[in-house]
């Protein structure tokens, strides 16, 4: 039986939104606590059907990383342009009015590491201290405080589609997570060799 831990007290629980299917309770009385939070994500995800992909949120005031989903679909840079890309919509992660939302590509284990055979990549708010975000107290507990750098606001962890920049596919949690962990305490503290 899949078992996720409850949005509100972190309890292991079986029960899932109705709506989207991503989010945990333990109680109902849990679900309706947590329900104006959960709306416009439940909502969105749900119109938004097939097109989500599975990504991992390191939550700014969660402990413990979590599969959510992310609402895509397929834009042009220019609009005769024949080339399309993903347009992942993050503004619920990200809602903040002077957001840089940008993305961090990486493939190797760490920062120098071995090749992992794929490409991940993580989004954050690089206008995090204008927007006033707090320390991501759930990267800080998976690395154990050794960070090398203070990631602010939520975080979003991808893998993108062979490699692409422009395409994504659902991260496995068990293969990726520790990939983003290991990032994360390197970030800043190893120099990259080129």
């Amino acid at each position: 039986m899949n078992t996720r831990n409850c949005l509100v007290c972190g309890t292991p629980s079986t029960k899932w939104c109705s709506g989207c299917k991503t989010a945990s309770y333990c109680t109902e009385e849990h679900q309706n606590q947590d329900w104006r939070s959960h709306k416009a994500y439940c909502l969105k995800v749900k119109a938004a059907g097939d097109k989500t992909l599975d990504a991992i949120l390191f939550g700014v005031n969660e402990s413990t990383p979590r599969l959510v989903k992310i609402p895509w679909e397929l834009a042009r840079v220019f609009q005769d342009d024949p080339d399309t890309y993903q347009k992942l919509d993050t503004d619920i992660w990200f809602p903040h009015k002077n957001k840089a939302v940008k993305p961090l590509f990486f493939n190797r284990w760490g920062i120098n590491g071995p090749d992992l055979g794929r490409g991940l990549c993580f989004f954050y708010d690089d206008n995090f201290g204008m927007n006033g975000l707090a320390l991501n107290r759930c990267i800080v507990a998976v690395t154990g405080s050794e960070a090398g750098h203070e990631w602010c606001g939520n975080v979003l962890g991808l893998r993108m589609k062979e490699n692409s920049y422009d395409f994504y596919e659902d991260v496995n949690m068990e293969e990726d997570l520790k990939p983003f962990v290991e990032y994360f305490e390197e970030y800043n503290k190893v120099d990259p060799i080129y």
